[in-house]
């Protein structure tokens, strides 16, 4: 192309003499060199080794993206699984009593237990006839004959040996 351009100028420069035309082939001349040079100047090779460069490059950025893109996801999972979690404390708290409510059970707690305390008291756990409130020996034998303390006489025996024994022991004598 640059021979074609050369003769066209030639074949011009040849049939015309007109001064203004060939100074503006010698500006054209000087501009082709000038280009002519600038291409010279360029490396194709290291291009296509910079090109080449680039593409790994955003392969690279491109893996990146998606590992980022699977770590938020997981992380997304995570927020996802925290959420239902707060969620079920919410409700806990929620469904929660208050400290009134709270303190209310408690003393129905404390009065039941204070019944449950009473019917013990009234209850026969040996069966002896005596009610355990006032039973000395709640652990007599079934069928044997009590006293009004529910001992047997084998048991007030050792009830008295025990009694006197603790006060001899007491007095110091």
């Amino acid at each position: 192309m640059k021979k074609l351009i050369f003769a066209v100028i030639g074949f011009v420069a040849l049939s015309c003499t007109n001064p203004s035309v060939e100074e503006g082939l010698a500006g054209l001349e000087a501009a082709l060199a000038e280009l002519q040079l600038e291409l010279d100047g360029i490396d194709v090779n290291q291009m296509i080794t910079d090109v080449a460069t680039m593409q790994d490059q955003v392969e690279a950025m491109e893996n990146d993206v998606n590992l980022y893109v699977e770590q938020v996801e997981e992380w997304e999972s995570q927020i996802q699984s925290i959420l239902v979690d707060i969620a079920a404390v919410q409700e806990i708290i929620d469904n929660a009593g208050t400290k009134a409510q709270v303190e209310a059970i408690l003393e129905d707690l404390a009065a039941t237990q204070a019944m449950i305390d009473q019917l013990v008291l009234l209850a026969d756990y040996d069966y002896d006839g005596v009610i355990n409130g006032l039973d000395q020996c709640p652990d007599t034998e079934l069928g044997l004959t009590v006293n009004e303390q529910g001992c047997s006489e084998e048991q007030a025996a050792a009830l008295t040996a025990t009694a006197s024994s603790t006060t001899t022991s007491s007095t110091g004598g």
